[in-house]
């Protein structure tokens, strides 16, 4: 019987730090990353790759990557994620960005995923931004523009009486 009970708190003690440390190890991160938008978004993580937003950090000096205020509009709240991030505009995608999820658009925006507009642009395109020409949201969109992937074309049906 006590042979028993030190087995069950051998393992028990065991079960716990197991636990301690993959509690420890889970990405409690709100953002996933261009890298996971790729798996199913080929077609706008090319368009981003090939738009300053993806190079956003890179006007920002060593000070000012360190600084929230620069970094809200040049990067995402995660230091690891450089560049304006997918999620920078459409929302982290930690609840969203599973495939199930994705497909019911509903429940996308319920959990997170949000539609840009040019009134989110202009959350970080403003007057007081340090730029050159003024925000042309217009012109400006053309350089992102970017939408659903297109569907695959369909398998073509096997001719009757093929095998």
């Amino acid at each position: 019987m006590r042979r028993r009970l030190g087995i069950a708190v051998v393992l028990g003690s065991g079960l716990a730090v197991l636990a301690g440390v993959g509690l420890a190890a889970v990405d409690t991160s709100e953002f996933v990353g261009a890298g996971r938008c790729l798996q199913c978004h080929p077609t706008a993580h090319k368009a981003w790759q090939g738009s300053p937003h993806a190079r956003a950090h890179l006007a920002l000096s060593g000070k000012q990557v360190a600084d929230p205020r620069c970094t809200q509009c040049h990067g995402t709240a995660e230091r690891d994620l450089a560049g304006v991030q997918c999620e920078s505009c459409h929302g982290p995608g930690r609840y969203y960005a599973q495939r199930h999820v994705m497909k019911d658009a509903v429940l996308s925006r319920i959990v997170g995923l949000r539609d840009v507009t040019e009134e989110a642009c202009r959350g970080c395109h403003t007057d007081a931004a340090p730029t050159v020409r003024a925000f042309d949201h217009a012109r400006l969109w053309r350089a992102i523009e970017h939408g659903r992937e297109p569907r695959p074309e369909p398998a073509p049906a096997p001719a009757k009486g093929a095998l």
